[in-house]
């Protein structure tokens, strides 16, 4: 059902928008670690204010990858400035009719999920979960990113 939003490969200069809820676990972890691994990256929030910290649970599970969210602030997808050829990464299918209704329908939208080993196309927003939930979504994250930037 979903196979559309997965098959597809970023060109090399292509910058990668990660999008999720509320731009504070999964989009900055997948925005840094996007950057790390060489790749022009950004992220926004489908239901976020501007200005927000990231979650301090998402701040130190990156500390302990090598990566830091200290300076990530939030953006919702409404004040973010998207170029013509970003590519589009969110985290759960229904973020695609949520971003179309918010932002359009000229840019290309993939899922995060379906870029995992195990292909899934719902990478769970881990916000308000238990620890190790949380671990275990974050992990996702960067399991999508690594598939996706391949």
């Amino acid at each position: 059902m979903y196979s559309r939003y997965g098959h597809v490969r970023p060109k090399r200069n292509q910058r990668l928008v990660f999008v999720c809820s509320g731009n504070i676990c999964r989009s900055p972890l997948a925005e840094a670690y996007a950057r790390s691994l060489g790749r022009d990256s950004a992220s926004c929030g489908l239901h976020c204010g501007d200005g927000f910290v990231a979650d301090h649970r998402a701040r130190a599970f990156a500390s302990q990858r090598g990566l830091s969210l200290e300076t990530h602030k939030t953006v919702n997808v409404r004040d973010f400035e998207f170029q013509d050829t970003d590519l589009i990464v969110v985290m759960e299918p229904a973020q695609i009719t949520s971003f179309h209704d918010k932002v359009g329908t000229k840019y290309q939208l993939v899922l995060a999920g379906s870029y995992c080993d195990r292909p899934y196309p719902y990478i769970h927003d881990p916000f308000n979960t238990c620890d190790e939930f949380f671990t275990h979504c974050e992990q996702r994250v960067m399991e999508a990113v690594r598939g996706l930037c391949a």
